[in-house]
């Protein structure tokens, strides 16, 4: 229970991470993201961290959020992925990118770093037919805890506040087992950010939702964890506090054609790729068939050979709600650029995902107390117009150095406020547990 209470983040403001994409040119409304993530920096070949050149949202924080907290993102694609593995296998190496993320974080008035090594389809297919991995978890969590001492003793040196450590991994339990140590990674990272979409793409032959909520009602096999709440329930199953955990929310869908006369679900097709959600709203306004699933909790749509599995603002309502119920420390939405910006092409108001998140969540904290037993109520009026038919390296470093004063020394955890604050609080918790039962024993 003690563990559990040094660990849990509960009681905080819940998160919401809106992930950014430079290229774009589009900028989330501060306002209602906790936090946004810049994406995407990557891995040179001498293993430091590079790539950006600026901090295009660092005006957010100095005019209009100062609490706005700004992180850098690494990955996202198989170059960054396969640089990551290489990184990796060597301790030299990866103690050079770990120094190097400062560097480059503080230059650019970042908050924190997000290790991304999964590929997302939303950012296109794969550029290899084997798309790239992680393959050792060990050296993976390595980097992490390497990282996290390297922020917690630039913070004792400099003053400044700790920088932010993520790490998102997949929402798919095969993958989760091979090459996540969910535990050592929910010790070392401040929250990890849950992947759960892209559970179908174009690896399927078939027309399926890549998002679902819920698990199918015909589901077989492996297909049973292909959805959120499988996701989040192995996870947490695993030792994981829920606090720790953000939730995926997609701001895209996955389009299909099918290859055959059958036109349902589960039939066999092609992936087409990712459409953003602005594309979506012009859809259900120009002929497109709309049918909410209520077996899993998200709508799809159809129109001639074409299917798309999305979400829409009922879907997305019930997996915030969802989030909180679960006791969830946030949600992600990735990425945020797919939002409609001018509030045009959805009618919807400007940010209208955004929105929704901030609208559900404001003056929520995350709950310390467990979820409840009962089953879930997910069920809400539907919103849509359209029809509804159904350090390893303790080395002399010269950044360690000051002028007179030599080598100084830092331990991460001394070093750790955070940590240092929950430790009080276990200690009472311990002297406080003592003496109510020697006043029991005594009486």
């Amino acid at each position: 229970m003690i563990l559990a209470l040094i660990n849990a983040d509960c009681g905080e403001e819940f998160k919401i991470i809106c992930y950014f994409s430079s290229w774009t040119g589009i900028h989330p409304e501060a306002k209602n993201c906790t936090h946004i993530v810049y994406t995407f920096a990557r891995i040179e070949d001498d293993n430091t961290l590079t790539g950006v050149w600026n901090n295009p949202l660092k005006e957010f924080k100095n005019n209009k959020d100062p609490e706005l907290k700004v992180l850098l993102a690494v990955g996202g694609q198989d170059y960054a992925i396969r640089r990551a593995n290489e990184m990796m296998s060597k301790d030299d190496s990866r103690q050079k990118f770990v120094i190097s993320t400062t560097k480059l974080l503080r230059t650019h008035e970042f908050d924190g770093i997000d290790l991304n090594f999964e590929p997302s389809e939303a950012l296109g297919p794969p550029s290899t037919p084997n798309v790239q991995l992680i393959e050792d978890k060990k050296k993976f969590s390595q980097l992490c805890k390497d990282l996290q001492e390297e922020y917690a003793e630039e913070a004792g040196r400099t003053g400044r506040a700790r920088l932010l450590l993520t790490v998102t991994i997949s929402g798919i339990k095969e993958q989760l087992e091979s090459r996540f140590d969910l535990q050592e990674l929910a010790k070392c990272a401040d929250w990890l950010n849950v992947q759960t979409y892209d559970y179908r793409g174009s690896r399927d032959k078939i027309a399926e939702h890549h998002s679902a909520l819920m698990q199918a009602a015909n589901a077989q096999d492996d297909e049973k964890d292909l959805n959120q709440d499988s996701a989040i329930k192995y996870i947490v199953n695993s030792g994981v506090e829920p606090s720790k955990l953000t939730l995926g929310l997609p701001a895209f869908g996955k389009k299909f054609r099918f290859t055959s006369d059958s036109r349902d679900i589960g039939s066999s097709a092609t992936s087409v790729g990712s459409v953003a959600y602005t594309e979506l709203c012009r859809n259900t306004m120009s002929g497109w068939q709309r049918v909410f699933l209520d077996d899993r909790k998200v709508p799809i749509m159809t129109k001639g050979d074409e299917f798309i599995g999305f979400d829409d603002l009922q879907s997305m309502e019930l997996k915030i709600n969802y989030a909180k119920e679960q006791r969830l420390g946030g949600i992600v939405i990735y990425p945020v650029n797919f939002d409609d910006s001018s509030g045009q092409s959805c009618n919807q108001g400007k940010f209208p995902i955004v929105s929704l998140v901030k609208q559900l969540t404001s003056n929520y904290t995350v709950s310390c107390l467990p979820p409840p037993t009962q089953p879930l109520n997910i069920t809400i009026a539907p919103r849509n117009r359209t029809k509804n038919i159904t350090p390893k390296w303790k080395l002399t470093r010269t950044d360690y150095l000051s002028s007179g004063l030599g080598l100084h020394k830092y331990h991460r955890r001394i070093n750790n406020s955070a940590y240092v604050i929950r430790s009080i609080y276990t200690i009472e918790y311990v002297l406080f547990s003592f003496l109510f039962f020697s006043c029991i024993n005594y009486v």
